[in-house]
Parts: C-alpha cells; sequence; structure tokens
C-alpha cells in the first residue's frame, strides 16, 4: 500500500504483515508525510505503521442473483 491508497481508505480495515509474526488486523484512522496510523484489534491507540507493510481487506461481495 502507498501513503495515497492510504488517504483514500481512512476507516478501512487493514492487515498488516511485520514480516515475522503473526499478522494483525486494523483500521486505518489517519496518515502523515511517512506513515500510515492504524488501530489495531485490542488496542487503544493508533500506532504508526509502515504503508509497505499494510494491506487493505477485501470487502465482502454481493451474492450473485440467482435469476
Amino acid at each position: 500500500m502507498t501513503l495515497d491508497e492510504a488517504r483514500a481508505h481512512i476507516g478501512a480495515g487493514v492487515v498488516y504483515n511485520p514480516g515475522h509474526g503473526r499478522p494483525e488486523d486494523g483500521e486505518i484512522v489517519g496518515v502523515s508525510d511517512l506513515y500510515v496510523f492504524v488501530l489495531f484489534v485490542g488496542d487503544r491507540a493508533p500506532k504508526a505503521t509502515p504503508p509497505g507493510a499494510l494491506t487493505l481487506l477485501a470487502r465482502p461481495t454481493q451474492p450473485e442473483s440467482l435469476f
């Protein structure tokens, strides 16, 4: 993800992959010149996160009409 993508998706769910350990789910709450601020599940305050380590969560798709 880029900083511009993050700015366009404030409020969206993301997955943070630190490169070691388990990925974490969170929500974009802000973006600075260097970092994306993500509120991770179970945290009380957002954390500055490198944008390249984030992936947008897929939005649920609408079920296709059967008719």
